[in-house]
C-alpha cells in the first residue's frame, strides 16, 4: 500500500488557482475518468463523485476515496432504458446527456463511463475551466464543456475527451493564445533589458492573476507575453525573468512597481519600462 499526504480540494481553492493550474486539474481529470473507464475489472462509476473524493498531491489530482465504485454496467432491455442516472443520487434531467447509449447483451454499455464525464463536468469543469481563460482558447474549451455535459449525445467517450484536453494543453503551452502585434516591430522596443540583474524583495505589489500573496507573479510563455502584461498594467514599470518554471514549462515572471539599481544574479534579466519623454 502508497500512501501520500494530499491537500483536499474546495470550491474556494480552485477560484483562487491561476488558469494555468486549473487547466491541470482538467487534464487530471480526463486521465482519471479514462483510467476508470479502462480498469483491469471493466468500466468503473464513481457512484459519489464530489470533489471531496479527490485531493491534490504536488499539484496533481488523485482520487482519494474508492469505497463507493460500480462495477457492472446497469442491466436492460432495450435502449431506453440506458437512461444515465435514473436513481436519486444520480439524476440527469437533460434528456440530451442520456441519448446515444445502446443495450447491448443486456447491459447499458458506456454508461459508467458517461455518468462519470457527466459528474465530472457538474463539479469541476464547468466550475472552473472557462474563467480568466485566454480568449483564444474559448472555443476549444466550450467544446470540452459541451462534451462534458453531453457525454453520450455527442459520442463523447473519456480517450476523446482526454486528447482534447491534451490538445487544449498542447495550445497553451505553444503560445498559440498570444495576441500578436498587428504592427511590424519587437514589443519590447519601450524596455530596456539588463542581464544578469534582479530586484529581489524589493517594489513586490499584489495583481489579480498572481499566483504569490506576496507579489505580482504570472506565469508567461515568453518575454513578448511578459511586456504585454507589463504594458497593461499602470502600477508595472519593470519585470524580472527568472529560472522558475511552472508544470508546463512556462517562466514565472515577478512584475515591479519600481526600480533601482539590481542586484547580480546569474541567469536572470531585469526589463525596465523606459519613461515616456
Amino acid at each position: 500500500m502508497v500512501t501520500e499526504l494530499g491537500d483536499p480540494l474546495d470550491t474556494l481553492r480552485l477560484l483562487q488557482f491561476s488558469w494555468e493550474d486549473r487547466l491541470r486539474l482538467a487534464l487530471g481529470i480526463a486521465q482519471i475518468l479514462h483510467q476508470l473507464a479502462h480498469s483491469p475489472l471493466g468500466s468503473l462509476s464513481m457512484n459519489d463523485f464530489r470533489r471531496q473524493q479527490f485531493v491534490l498531491v504536488g499539484g496533481t489530482l488523485k482520487l482519494s476515496d474508492v469505497d463507493d465504485l460500480g462495477i457492472n454496467e446497469p442491466e436492460c432491455v432495450t435502449d431506453s432504458d440506458c437512461v444515465i442516472g435514473n436513481d436519486e443520487n444520480n439524476n440527469v434531467s437533460d434528456d440530451n446527456t442520456t441519448k446515444g447509449l445502446s443495450c447491448i447483451d443486456s447491459r447499458c454499455i458506456g454508461h459508467n463511463e458517461r455518468l462519470n464525464i457527466w459528474h465530472a463536468g457538474q463539479h469541476f469543469i464547468r466550475l472552473f475551466l472557462p474563467l480568466s481563460a485566454p480568449l483564444s482558447l474559448e472555443p476549444h474549451i466550450h467544446e470540452l464543456l459541451a462534451a462534458y455535459a453531453h457525454p453520450a449525445a455527442g459520442g463523447w467517450n473519456s480517450a476523446r475527451i482526454l486528447g482534447t484536453t491534451q490538445k487544449l494543453v498542447a495550445h497553451f503551452v505553444s503560445g498559440d493564445y498570444m495576441i500578436r502585434p498587428s504592427t511590424q516591430g519587437s514589443s519590447t522596443s519601450g524596455y530596456e533589458r539588463m542581464s544578469d540583474s534582479d530586484l529581489p524583495g524589493l517594489y513586490d505589489y499584489r495583481c489579480p492573476l498572481s499566483v504569490s500573496a506576496v507579489g505580482c507573479v504570472i506565469s508567461v510563455f515568453n518575454e513578448e507575453e511578459a511586456v504585454q502584461i507589463c504594458t497593461s498594467d499602470d502600477d508595472c514599470q519593470a519585470i524580472v525573468l527568472g529560472q522558475e518554471h511552472t508544470w508546463t514549462g512556462r517562466t514565472l515572471a515577478v512584475f515591479k512597481n519600481g526600480y533601482s539599481t539590481p542586484s547580480f544574479k546569474k541567469g536572470y534579466s531585469l526589463l525596465v519600462k523606459k519613461k515616456l519623454k
